[in-house]
């Protein structure tokens, strides 16, 4: 029997839907479909294998580990593409070694010819500066008194324009404090942790119609994060970002391959992340009443 098929027998079985799989998986209904079917080759990211069975297995209660290493041979092999991704990169740093060995090569060619040029120009005297015309001594000394005029009104209009600039940003400083103060703050929300039943955290949310979740990680990992009206807001390797939550939904799935570079806040209020632990794929559900 095929790793997909036991899969979708171990779902019959306990009576779980594919809606139901996936709102509490959070894998989209397209790839569990994919991976009953038995070819994993066709995930659209099949270097997330490993991690999307162990969501299926871990919502059935199945032991994950057991299931990978008995089905181990139907697991993709990736190992060839992060070859490929090593020897490109190779391929990239040779690329720009010539290029940079190039423009070292034409400063230095450059430097020589400007050398040349200088030497040639000392001896035969082409760069001497001589005077073209001769000034009497009062036609000097009005030049003179002209540009001392000249400094003088550029002085004053210097001076003006100073003012002008200090009293604009003046005005542009109290501008963005009025701004800053008429700016609406954003809605809060009122959040409050439940219980946690396995790697699922339960989070009672209290909040506005405007919901918006905020995700900020340290390093990139799969997130996955719909709610109960089919909305998927992200699915994907991601190190986060601000969604904002349908008003009709009172329900949000969230699901982090990696939480514990990650941290959530909800309209701006973080949310108690201690009852995680050291678990590293926790999924997340929050139930949401509105104000």
């Amino acid at each position: 029997m095929k790793l997909g098929t036991y899969l979708q027998n171990k779902r019959e079985k306990s009576g779980v839907t594919l809606k139901e799989m996936e709102h509490g998986s959070g894998i989209k209904r397209s790839v569990i479909q994919i991976i009953e079917a038995g070819d994993l080759t066709l995930l659209p990211e099949p270097r997330h294998t490993r991690f999307l069975i162990r969501k299926y297995a871990d919502f059935l209660n199945l032991d994950a580990e057991q299931l990978l290493e008995r089905f181990e041979d139907e697991i993709p092999d990736t190992s060839g593409g992060n070859q490929k991704r090593n020897q490109k990169s190779n391929q990239d740093f040779q690329y720009l070694k010539k290029v940079l060995l190039g423009f070292i090569t034409m400063i230095v060619v450059l430097f020589a010819v400007w050398l040349v040029l200088l030497q040639i120009g000392s001896q035969g005297d082409i760069f001497e500066t001589k005077r073209v015309y001769e000034t009497d001594e009062r036609v000097t000394k009005s030049v003179a008194d002209n540009e001392s005029d000249d400094e003088a009104s550029n002085e004053d209009e210097a001076a003006e324009e100073e003012q002008s600039a200090e009293g604009e940003s003046e005005e542009k400083a109290e501008t963005e404090e009025e701004a800053a103060e008429e700016a609406p703050k954003q809605p809060s929300a009122e959040v409050n942790f439940v219980n946690r039943e396995g790697n699922t955290l339960n989070y009672n949310i209290t909040a506005p119609e405007d919901l918006t979740i905020e995700l900020s990680g340290d390093e990139t990992s799969w997130v996955s994060m719909t709610d109960d009206l089919d909305n998927s807001y992200l699915y994907e390797e991601s190190d986060g970002g601000s969604f904002d939550i349908d008003p009709d939904a009172k329900i949000v799935n969230l699901a982090l391959g990696n939480s514990t570079t990650f941290d959530i806040s909800v309209n701006g209020t973080a949310i108690d992340n201690s009852q995680r632990g050291d678990t590293v794929t926790v999924y997340y559900q929050f139930n949401i009443t509105r104000e």
